[in-house]
């Protein structure tokens, strides 16, 4: 199963939102990428791609709601664990600095 598989697994969406998530997959690899090997990559190694995919998920789930870390609707209070994608992987992965 490849990474974009994968995510659309969890998030239990069908094939119309493919050019969506490659857009998220894309900019989750960018930001990895230069997190964790300060450079740019063809293919990100294996070891990586759980977080790639979780990191979408964590985006997809708040579409809509970016830039809130906590927002309350009809009395029920929703609080985010990583308020962006990019956070995610700042939390997630080891950073490029700490594998000098």
């Amino acid at each position: 199963m490849n990474v974009l598989e994968s995510v659309k697994a969890i998030l239990n969406i069908g094939d119309s939102e493919d050019t969506t998530l490659e857009v998220y997959l894309e900019m989750a690899k960018q930001e990895i990428c230069a997190w964790v090997f300060g450079a740019e990559l063809e293919e990100l190694p294996s070891w990586v791609e759980p977080i790639q995919v979780m990191a979408v998920v964590t985006g997809w789930n708040q579409r809509g709601a970016e830039g809130e870390t906590y927002q309350t609707v009809d009395g029920r209070t929703h609080s985010f664990s990583h308020p962006t994608m990019i956070e995610y992987i700042h939390n997630n992965a080891p950073s490029h600095a700490k594998l000098l």
